[in-house]
């Protein structure tokens, strides 16, 4: 759920040409084309789609992940798309120790509705992939697939404990004012960023946004894609928010960002912001609803 966070960039694709229908299969890691349905995991969203996806194999462990959408009859292909944060589509791959975190923009056939995109995989992980996309006339949908693992899965323990409220990413330090939430409640969260112990004056708009923050639920693996506001200054009790964040404009070094409400349980965080020399960074936070 983005809700006022999101914001409508402008631009429609669209294209005239129909696709095949899919045929819906199991999902698999193994070689040869073997397709598998979406399951819908944007919180507080509704399914108005069907999403297939599969994966064409390379060598090793690399292949070409590839996602088509259809209307609710699973025949009728979706080929209009509009342009959210600057991209059709993005696809976030979580390991299943959520260790690592991509966040990546597939490229789109216009003519066929198929997105597409490179993707390595670690071995004895099964990997979580999130179609983030926005159907021309529905709104946003989130459909979740699973790579699964090439041999046995190892053996790991996934945090259930709110992270502390502080956290490094390079020469940035960076503060979430709370990791621990109301469950099913809307609720704001304040990040401040700091660089040398002082408010970083070196932040650049990433996508269109202050930020990207990714949430995922490591227990029912539901998720939520929140773009932070600029807030005007450091713990001011107005809402006070640059809106209108231009490409070549500053974000932050204070933000402010409407976290939808959660269902209990424990959250994987991700935030994404542009430092200096447009580098981009990812500082990885626990999140406890209750």
């Amino acid at each position: 759920m983005e809700s006022r966070a999101r914001r409508r960039l402008s631009g429609t694709v669209v294209s005239g040409a129909l696709a095949a229908t899919l045929v819906a299969g199991a999902a698999s890691a193994s070689v040869g084309r073997i397709e598998q349905r979406g399951v819908f995991a944007l919180i507080g969203g509704t399914p108005k789609i069907v999403s297939q996806f599969w994966a064409d194999h390379a060598s090793g462990l690399s292949a070409t992940l590839k996602v088509r959408q259809f209307q609710l009859d699973g025949k009728t292909p979706i080929l209009g798309y509009d342009v959210e944060m600057q991209r059709v589509m993005h696809m976030v791959i979580v390991r299943d120790d959520f260790a690592t975190f991509a966040h990546l923009h597939p490229a789109f056939d216009t003519t066929t509705g198929t997105f597409w995109q490179p993707f390595t995989k670690e071995p004895n992980h099964r990997y979580y992939v999130y179609a983030d996309s926005t159907p021309h006339g529905i709104g946003q949908q989130v459909f979740r697939f699973t790579i699964e693992s090439d041999g046995p899965v190892a053996r790991f323990t996934v945090r259930s404990a709110p992270s502390a409220t502080t956290a490094a990413a390079g020469p940035y330090t960076v503060t979430l004012s709370n990791t621990t939430l109301p469950a099913n409640a809307a609720k704001t969260v304040d990040i401040t960023i700091l660089k040398g112990g002082n408010p970083a004056q070196d932040l650049g708009t990433y996508l269109g946004a202050a930020a990207h923050v990714v949430f995922v639920g490591t227990s029912t693996l539901s998720y939520a894609h929140v773009h932070p506001m600029v807030r005007g200054r450091q713990n001011s009790g107005n809402s006070n928010m640059n809106m209108e964040i231009g490409m070549g404009g500053k974000a932050g070094p204070f933000l402010r960002m409407t976290v939808p409400g959660l269902p209990a349980g424990t959250y994987k965080v991700w935030i994404q912001f542009l430092g200096g020399n447009d580098k981009l960074y990812t500082v990885p936070f626990t999140i406890l609803a209750q």
